[in-house]
């Protein structure tokens, strides 16, 4: 009756053994195929980080090209500026439009940052030029989210512009792409 009893204890505990080791195994491939994606997209990772879309945001350097810019094209000295406090984008709408406050609820969310600009007496071309000028410069992703021209007089328009800049966190804890991004 003892020998029995061993025999089926000892033939539990290795049922139970051949089983953990299988989740391991399992968790282990997981793992392995979570680094090779890391290692995959890890240059794709690097490239957006250097073009500013991933980490802290260079906020003052978006306003100082914005005024090189307009000084190295010789537009007139009136441009006047706002970057608006970072919100966070949600459903792919910006919290702007949702009403959200500037404070994210997820610390992981994608922000919005708006850069409006305002010129007078400038021509179509020299705002096309500018905006050449200044995406070739800066260090951020952005899109033009909004342009009014108006007020023709001889001397050119009174141009309103919105540049919508984007960015994504990056935690110290987490320096590298998550798996499956």
């Amino acid at each position: 009756f003892g020998s029995g009893y061993l025999r089926d204890r000892l033939s539990d505990d290795l049922l139970q053994s051949h089983k953990q080791l299988s989740a391991q195994q399992a968790n282990l491939e997981e793992r392995e195929r979570d680094l090779t994606n890391v290692e995959i997209h890890n240059d794709q990772f690097r490239a957006l980080q250097r073009q500013g879309l991933v980490g802290a945001p260079d906020r003052e350097d978006w306003v100082e090209q914005l005024l090189a810019s307009s000084k190295r094209l010789g537009l007139p000295g009136n441009l006047a500026y706002t970057l608006s406090p970072p919100v966070p984008m949600s459903d792919g709408a910006p919290a702007s439009q949702t009403g959200a406050t500037a404070a994210p609820e997820n610390p992981d969310a994608a922000l919005i940052h708006d850069l409006d600009f305002a010129l007078h007496n400038i021509h179509e071309e020299e705002l096309l030029d500018l905006l050449r000028d200044y995406k070739s410069r800066v260090h951020g992703r952005f899109r033009v989210q909004a342009c009014k021209l108006d007020a023709p007089t001889k001397d050119g328009l009174v141009v309103k512009c919105t540049l919508r800049f984007f960015t994504l966190p990056q935690h110290a804890e987490n320096p590298t792409p998550a798996p499956h991004a």
